[in-house]
């Protein structure tokens, strides 16, 4: 019966170890500067590089209005609204590339120059700027 009783002590400690390391990860999360009610995009990955930040709930910004910002490569959304990146293409106008989910986050989204030639809008907001 000491064999339970040790191998149940184990498994429990294991599961308190485990358990401890979820549930700090949000708090590690939530140290990666991207404050509460806020878009963080970065151009980096893993939450490096240039950084754009929007408090707003429905509006839409240029990427092209932050020349030293290259495409998005992490974001950390803190907004209660979905983010949508949008990309223009000449000839047949803006689309949606990635929705960046609120509550949402990604060090490393994996999709290329996504949103050089672009715009994010928040909260259904759409380009109304023309290239």
């Amino acid at each position: 019966m000491k064999w339970k009783a040790r191998t149940a002590t184990a498994l429990s400690a294991i599961a308190l170890t485990v358990g401890g390391v979820l549930a700090t990860a949000p708090q590690a999360e939530a140290v990666s500067g991207c404050n509460s009610g806020t878009l963080c995009i970065w151009d980096g990955t893993n939450f490096t590089g240039h950084e754009i930040t929007s408090r707003s709930t429905q509006w839409c910004y240029d990427i092209l209005n932050f020349p030293d910002f290259g495409s998005i490569k992490s974001y950390k959304s803190n907004l209660p609204v979905n983010a949508l990146v949008w990309d223009y293409t000449y000839g047949s106008g803006w689309h949606v590339s990635r929705t960046l989910v609120a509550g949402g986050f990604s060090s490393n989204i994996g999709v290329p120059n996504l949103g050089v030639i672009g715009a994010v809008c928040t909260g259904g907001a759409t380009p109304s700027f023309s290239r």
